[in-house]
């Protein structure tokens, strides 16, 4: 998986607009499944689809843990 600090370092040398979101927030998970399944129609690369599917999980398992909200 890319590591998210260094592609953020890269959005802001190139003034590239980036979005993040944090396991805690409660429209996290249903932002990630929707981008999944976009990509799923859009993207031929099966790591890349592998990677979103690893993330979904993270967030599957932070969720049954954790209580999650709208974050500040």
């Amino acid at each position: 998986m890319k590591n998210p600090i260094i592609m953020i370092k890269q959005c802001i040398e190139k003034e590239e607009p980036y979005f993040v979101l944090r396991g805690q927030d409660i429209c996290a998970l249903p932002a990630i499944e929707a981008y999944y399944e976009a990509i799923k129609q859009q993207v031929k690369d099966p790591y890349f689809i592998e990677e979103i599917e690893e993330i979904m999980k993270d967030f599957r398992a932070y969720r049954k843990e954790q209580q999650t909200h709208i974050p500040d």
